[in-house]
């Protein structure tokens, strides 16, 4: 069973990049630019999220709050992606599991979400 992605990023091109780096690595991903409902989060039963700080209608990092609030969310690790100076501080104030700084070296977030990814149990 293929490990799965899910990319929130309101960039399209991005987003299209993203998804194809981490195809091409073996995962199944899904890409969206921001969530209408958490219930969204629940029905692809991610292992991982890619969570853009900057989407459309709230700032990423009260996305991440509410997931690591969720009980059905709570475990899923989130890596915040942002171009913000203080990315680490957002971060950490929102329970995140890591962060990328975009400009992001693919290598580099390659890395870090396989790291994560396979410290994940296979869901049911």
């Amino acid at each position: 069973m293929k490990k799965r992605v899910l990319i929130i990023e309101n960039d399209q091109d991005i987003r299209q990049i993203v998804e194809f780096i981490l195809q091409e690595q073996g995962f199944e991903t899904l890409s969206i630019p921001e969530p209408e409902e958490l219930s969204e989060l629940v029905t692809f039963r991610a292992h991982l999220i890619l969570l853009d700080e900057f989407i459309n209608n709230s700032p990423g990092h009260r996305l991440c709050r509410k997931i690591k609030n969720t009980p059905t969310l709570a475990s899923i690790p989130v890596i915040i992606l942002s171009t913000a100076n203080d990315i680490e501080l957002i971060a950490a104030e929102c329970e995140a599991n890591d962060h990328i700084r975009k400009p992001f070296d693919i290598d580099d977030m390659v890395n870090k979400v396989v790291r994560i990814v396979n410290h994940q149990p296979l869901p049911y």
